[in-house]
């Protein structure tokens, strides 16, 4: 397979062979680019179509990141305008074979689907899939919503669909199945996958998908508020306007760089360790194609998802947001818990604010104040409150369709934990979030500090991750066959049982996964339902 050559809608590339880190020799087409650039004109746009190429492209090297923050050296700028390509993997050129399709995570503000985090060394030891990434839009680039056609939001999300699309007419020639694909993505990518699996416009380009560790209704998923977030950007930028096709005419003006440097200045450090960022996932009906098609998120994610789907957690997901957490900001969350009260609830009552917020207090912290001495206690808090809260509310959704949903919870404590490393949060209790990622990706940008012991637990955690996830994208069952590596039946919920299983050192299936802290919130809920 050595200099692989494919032939795609669009013309011809040129690949690379690779062999693994596990060995396993693979093609790999990168920087196919997925839809025309959005630059100039196109800036702020939905995604157009790419345009076709003469004689052979070069796919050995990467395109550019979607311009951002870089996450590895804050205060540096990285990426560009022009950044809708994406990257396939496979064994093989022939054959039919399940299609594996990662959204990439990053808070909808930085991110890309590149090797550096996400080689799918893991996944093509399996042998059995062709694997595909994409790079989206991020911050204002990819969500700017004025409430106006010119500029209606979801941007990045409508470039996830184009790339979907893409797939679907091109995987084929990559030995993949158009007709037999899985979404999968954890964090921010996992909502993005919420988002695809109820979004009218993906319908179709998809039959399974995977989501990990973020669902539409987490409060960092998305927002109400956009244009007045829009006004003062604008001012930060040295302008005084408000009419929406002025202030996109002027938005296309500015370099890439300014503007994240612009949305990196409207937010505080307060700001940043809540996940409070401004331009997110939005209600889109001003657009000529609405991506979200409802009145509310809640009307869209109470639709429920028509695919076999996988949706779980890390067990103690709240470690995430201990970075950057310090005296300062526990005596800010002791002071004013009232604006931790999630906003569907402070909507539906706004007079209950207060009750509503005493009674999330007491149940996470009791009468205690809120310092570095209730670390545990803060970490079961922001893990129920940014991530496991919203996807037990999808899993009530879902119980009443006939799809059948795996619930999962992952609580394997390595000593080697990179995401903790990287997060340099390595003295903390428990499995952080996205913590199952590093199991399913080879990250060689930081592969000095993998250690790939063949006979070790944590080899042992990630062949069965990409066992259970392929089966899961070939069969829609995630252990079809029960033996020696795959312990356990993994049962579906269903409106009497919320069987999960737990992904430890051991498997183990269980049944009614966060019994308490869902009865707790049912009780917090009631508050706000009884508006009197």
């Amino acid at each position: 397979m050595s200099d692989p050559l494919v032939t795609v809608k669009q013309g011809t590339l040129r690949g690379v062979e690779i062999r693994s880190v596990l060995g396993t020799p693979f093609s790999a087409f990168r920087g196919i680019p997925y839809a025309a650039p959005p630059v100039g004109e196109l800036r702020f746009r939905d995604p157009q179509p790419a345009e076709p190429w003469i004689g052979i492209r070069d796919a050995t090297e990467e395109g550019s990141k979607c311009a951002q923050e870089s996450y590895l050296a804050k205060e540096l700028i990285v990426g560009e305008d022009d950044c809708l390509y994406l990257n396939v993997a496979t064994t093989s050129l022939t054959g039919s074979k399940p299609v594996m399709v990662w959204v990439h995570g990053g808070a909808f503000i930085v991110g890309d689907g590149g090797f550096a985090l996400f080689s799918p060394d893991y996944l093509m030891e399996s042998s059995n899939i062709v694997y595909v990434a994409m790079t989206y839009r991020v911050g204002i680039l990819g969500f700017l919503n004025l409430d106006h056609e010119v500029a209606p939001g979801n941007m990045g999300l409508k470039d996830q669909v184009a790339a979907l699309q893409w797939v679907k007419e091109n995987i084929s020639q990559f030995g993949g199945d158009p007709n037999n694909v899985t979404i999968f993505g954890a964090s921010a990518g996992g909502a993005s996958v919420h988002y695809l699996l109820l979004s009218p416009l993906a319908k179709g380009l998809f039959h399974k998908g995977i989501v990990e560790s973020g669902v539409v209704l987490n409060p960092w998923a998305n927002i109400e508020e956009t244009i007045s977030h829009t006004h003062r950007l604008v001012s930060i930028l040295g302008k005084d306007l408000t009419d929406p096709k002025e202030i996109v005419e002027f938005l296309r003006t500015v370099p890439h760089s300014e503007l994240v440097i612009a949305q990196q200045k409207m937010l505080t450090e307060e700001d940043k360790h809540f996940l409070r960022y401004q331009f997110l996932p939005t209600i889109d009906n001003k657009s000529i194609r609405p991506f979200v098609h409802t009145d509310s998120f809640e009307e869209f994610v109470n639709q429920g998802i028509d695919v076999p789907v996988i949706i779980g957690y890390a067990s103690h997901e709240g470690i995430y947001l201990l970075r950057g957490m310090n005296d300062e900001q526990y005596a800010k969350l002791d002071g004013d818990f009232e604006s931790m009260v999630p906003q569907d609830l402070a909507r539906r009552s706004p007079s209950k604010v207060k009750e509503i917020a005493r009674a999330i207090r007491d149940y996470y912290f009791g009468d205690k104040k809120i310092t570095a001495d209730l670390i545990d206690n803060y970490v079961q808090f922001a893990g129920d409150y940014y991530f496991v809260r919203g996807v037990h509310k999808v899993i009530d959704i879902q119980v009443k369709k006939k799809a059948p949903v795996y619930l999962y919870q992952f609580s394997f404590l390595s000593n080697n934990s990179l995401y903790k490393s990287i997060f340099r949060l390595q003295n903390t209790r428990g499995v952080t979030h996205a913590g199952e990622v590093e199991y399913l990706f080879y990250a060689t940008v930081f592969k000095e500090r993998i250690k790939l012991d063949p006979d070790s637990i944590e080899t042992l955690i990630r062949r069965r991750f990409v066992r259970m996830w392929t089966d899961f994208a070939a069969t829609g069952n995630p252990t079809p066959i029960v033996d020696d590596l795959i312990t356990v039946e993994w049962k579906p919920v269903n409106r009497t049982t919320r069987h999960y299983l737990d992904i430890g050192a051991e498997l183990v299936s269980g049944k009614n996964l966060g019994e308490n802290m869902l009865r707790a919130w049912k009780g917090i809920e009631a508050i706000a339902e009884n508006n009197q």
